[in-house]
């Protein structure tokens, strides 16, 4: 075969450039610590590589969302802290408002202080997140949960949906609470409408009732209360009390069966959770009905109830003796109410430290699964240090020696033979 000059070159050049593309290549990696860059060079590898890519900025964006939530659940917790806490102290007055010693200008400065813890319960009722939302003004969040209108009414603005966020791939979790739920839909406690008679059937309007025991009234309420057939339009809510001879009484229930009985003390009767009396001194009379109506159940929020009881306390009493004993029951409604509000206030941040304390464990799963993702990709996608600084250093031993070949053989000539 015939070897000419430019075959020679030609081979030599083909040689060189094929080295020169392996340092290339290897320099390449070594710079990028990727073991290909299309996926022509690693079909397999370039799949697998864009998958885990897929699944680590997924479970990075799940960090993300896991940190907001946890942040927004940390915030609604305290907030229902602090509105428990206001209650709570609210409730103290209360107590402190029914001691018979204090004068109109005690109750006032007792009402002035409530006051003031309505409108920090109003305002927390109202917090927002770092965004600016409403955090239990449901999906509305753009709009603040309670607004006060100008007759001194508190509307609740919210609805009864909440937000979730998704927190990895197969779960969400709720991220806040409707004060609709929390603050608005909450029973007030169970009452009773009365009206007395005398033996002839004469109405007697001198008798006054309260709710001393309202465990004991609960459970007569819970027992007899019936909803299920028209509730008091047909009368199934009545019950009744006759006051006996020899100073007894008997309670009798829808259908004249007895519930309880006893005896008439220092002139009132006490049955059940109820008291009945005649303010003055005068005994109930032998042949007097108290015809009882329990009251169908009722919802209210806690802040047009706060109201309520403000105007109470701020009601003249030294002159108005009288008035004293209905202001007095409406205290201790008020207390029973603002127990149930607490109760449902805190049954709510309980759920909220639940979630919460779930989160915890989310973002420790999901930091961990991100990390594993990251591994599985290195594996398939990135080579070894020690591997590319060797390849780089043959492919480029392997340029050198063949860039010093070709001047050699090149170099020489017919006269070098001679």
């Amino acid at each position: 075969m015939r070897v000419s000059t430019a075959m020679q070159y030609n081979n030599h050049l083909g040689y060189l450039q094929s080295a020169n593309s392996k340092v290339d290549l290897a320099s390449q990696r070594y710079n990028t610590g990727k073991l290909f860059q299309t996926a022509g060079e690693n079909p397999g590898g370039m799949s697998a590589s864009m998958k885990y890519q897929a699944d680590i900025a997924a479970y990075k964006q799940y960090g993300l969302n896991s940190k907001i939530v946890a942040d927004s659940l940390a915030q609604e917790e305290t907030a229902l802290g602090q509105i428990y806490d206001t209650m709570s102290s609210i409730q103290t007055r209360l107590i402190q408002a029914i001691n018979g010693t204090l004068d109109d200008g005690s109750r006032a400065a007792l009402a002035e202080d409530i006051k003031q813890m309505q409108a920090q319960l109003f305002n927390t009722m109202n917090t927002k997140n770092a965004e600016g939302e409403y955090i239990f003004s449901g999906a509305q969040s753009s709009i603040p949960t309670f607004r006060l209108t100008s007759d001194g009414k508190y509307i609740c603005q919210a609805d009864g949906s909440s937000k979730n966020v998704n927190v990895s791939p197969t779960l969400q979790v709720q991220v806040t609470d409707s004060g609709l739920n929390i603050f608005e839909n909450v029973n007030l406690a169970n009452d009773f409408t009365f009206a007395a008679t005398d033996a002839n059937g004469a109405a007697k309007n001198d008798y006054k009732a309260s709710i001393s025991d309202y465990d004991q009234f609960n459970a007569l309420y819970n027992k007899y209360y019936d909803s299920g057939t028209g509730g008091q339009a047909n009368g199934n809510n009545a019950l009744k009390i006759e006051v006996l001879a020899d100073n007894k009484f008997r309670l009798t229930d829808q259908n004249g069966q007895t519930i309880d009985e006893g005896e008439i003390k220092e002139g009132k009767i006490q049955v059940q959770g109820m008291e009945f009396e005649i303010p003055g001194g005068q005994i109930p009379a032998q042949g007097d009905t108290i015809n009882i109506t329990l009251q169908d159940p009722q919802s209210d929020n806690i802040l047009n109830q706060l109201s309520s009881v403000i105007e109470a306390l701020n009601t003249p009493l030294d002159q108005n003796p009288d008035a004293k004993a209905d202001v007095t029951r409406q205290l201790v409604k008020m207390q029973e109410n603002i127990s149930i509000a607490k109760k449902q206030v805190d049954t709510y941040r309980g759920l909220v430290g639940a979630r919460g304390a779930n989160i915890d464990d989310i973002i420790k799963s999901n930091e961990s699964l991100h990390d594993i993702k990251t591994e599985a990709n290195a594996n398939v996608s990135e080579i070894d240090a020690f591997q590319a600084v060797s390849d780089l250093l043959v492919t480029q031993n392997a340029l050198q020696v063949a860039q010093q070949s070709y001047n050699i053989v090149h170099s020489a000539t017919l006269f070098d033979f001679m």
